[in-house]
């Protein structure tokens, strides 16, 4: 008898109408202010529209964009062509290939501007890469400029992607403000 009275509190007692469900993994929604720019004019001879909210650190003909709110960087690299065009570009691509190891898809756009002398490819990364753009810029004949995107953290995709996107449209305007002085 007692065995029934201890099983019907057990049943009362464990029994809700509320069950437990797990809960959906959530990120942060960030809204971000509309970016502002100002022409960056290098000594090296290029110059190119930089966000307003960027710091930029110059070590000679490189650049490093720093944003401070989303502790990411945009390393820029200048390079002088000697005939090494091809050099270059293969030294680019094996970059392209270490960072596509965990990426589960890349994007890929083109742009130019003859006029300008300006050619340029993009490359935006899918997944948990260490860096999640690379970008190159070349009048092809006597200058090349590399670019990546890294953030200080852990490459988690899901959550860094709104910030990804912004920073990616940073360097669109960048790729498309972009002139050889």
């Amino acid at each position: 008898m007692i065995r029934i009275a201890y099983l019907f509190i057990f049943i009362f007692l464990g029994c809700n109408n509320n069950p437990t469900l797990p809960k959906p993994k959530a990120f942060l929604y960030k809204e971000f202010t509309k970016p502002n720019y100002k022409i960056y004019k290098n000594e090296c001879g290029y110059s190119l529209d930089v966000n307003m909210t960027s710091i930029v650190n110059s070590n000679g003909c490189n650049l490093n964009l720093y944003n401070e709110e989303f502790k990411s960087t945009i390393f820029i690299s200048f390079l002088k062509i000697n005939n090494n065009l091809d050099l270059i570009k293969s030294d680019f691509n094996i970059k392209i290939n270490e960072n596509s190891k965990n990426a589960f898809f890349v994007n890929t756009s083109e742009y130019s501007d003859p006029k300008k002398r300006v050619f340029a490819k993009y490359f935006s990364f899918t997944g948990n890469t260490p860096a999640n753009t690379y970008f190159f810029i070349t009048d092809s004949v006597s200058s090349f400029l590399t670019g990546s995107l890294y953030f200080e953290s852990k490459p988690n995709y899901d959550s860094l992607i709104p910030y990804i996107n912004y920073t990616n449209n940073d360097i669109r305007k960048m790729i498309q403000s972009f002139q050889w002085n």
